[in-house]
């Protein structure tokens, strides 16, 4: 028996009181784990379900589990918050934020084992969308450009000295580099879209109230972002719930 920690990434309810809990851990990166019946009073639970308060997506939960040698879906018991969100699930912006970045982490992160690095950076982002009482609307993008060095796709911007200046290049999302001619194919910035590049990786969640966007230009972001994520990760699906933060921001 070791005792994890995890971030949901997603949770599904099976039979009368059973749930599949897709979570990002630190010791053992991304797993399911079965989360029917844990009967301790300390994981809030009734009638022997886990509360699904506790397994909504982006929740920071500690449990035991028994993986080795199992060959069924591992159970998670004892599940319990190890850190409590004031406002991430019940603010309607916020709640909007978080089911898109756990649309996305669900799509992106593979079962690769132990990376504490990342997650260390998911935790610290969330707690800090948390406890953000304003200037937060630009928090999706600005974890999502971060999260590229993580996961090894971090977004070249480095410019040849045979060009006075990027404000007439392309920006190639295929290949990730600044090209004087248009791309053949279809998946590229023009130069006007191209050079904001280098801003938006320099924005962090401490400064990105400081660069203005309106909704179509935060939305046009997402995309550009998204489309970037589709070329460079096979499997990542463009989130259902882009949309919705388009709705939430307008």
């Amino acid at each position: 028996m070791e005792r994890l920690k995890g971030i949901v990434l997603r949770t599904v309810k099976y039979g009368e009181n059973g749930y599949v809990v897709d979570m990002f851990t630190d010791h053992r990166g991304r797993m399911s784990f079965d989360a029917k019946r844990t009967a301790h009073r300390s994981s809030n639970l009734k009638s022997g379900r886990v509360n699904p308060s506790i397994i909504m997506p982006l929740s920071l939960v500690e449990f035991d589990c028994n993986i080795h040698g199992q060959m069924r879906l591992p159970t998670a018991k004892a599940i319990q918050p190890y850190h409590t969100f004031r406002t991430l699930h019940f603010n309607p912006v916020k709640a909007s934020i978080a089911l898109f970045i756990a649309e996305c982490l669900s799509s992106l992160l593979r079962e690769e084992g132990e990376n504490r690095v990342l997650y260390q950076y998911i935790e610290d982002s969330l707690k800090w969308l948390d406890y953000a009482e304003e200037s937060y609307a630009n928090f999706h993008i600005v974890f999502l450009m971060r999260l590229t060095r993580f996961v090894g796709i971090y977004p070249n911007t480095d410019v040849s000295s045979m060009y006075r200046s990027i404000n007439t290049l392309y920006y190639d999302l295929m290949n990730s580099e600044y090209r004087a001619a248009q791309p053949e194919h279809q998946h590229y910035l023009q130069p006007a879209e191209a050079r904001t590049i280098p801003y938006l990786l320099n924005m962090d969640y401490e400064n990105m109230h400081l660069y203005r966007m309106n909704r179509r230009q935060r939305y046009r972001c997402l995309e550009v972002i998204v489309e970037y994520y589709m070329l460079h990760f096979s499997g990542f699906r463009e989130p259902k719930s882009l949309e919705v933060l388009q709705d939430v921001f307008e």
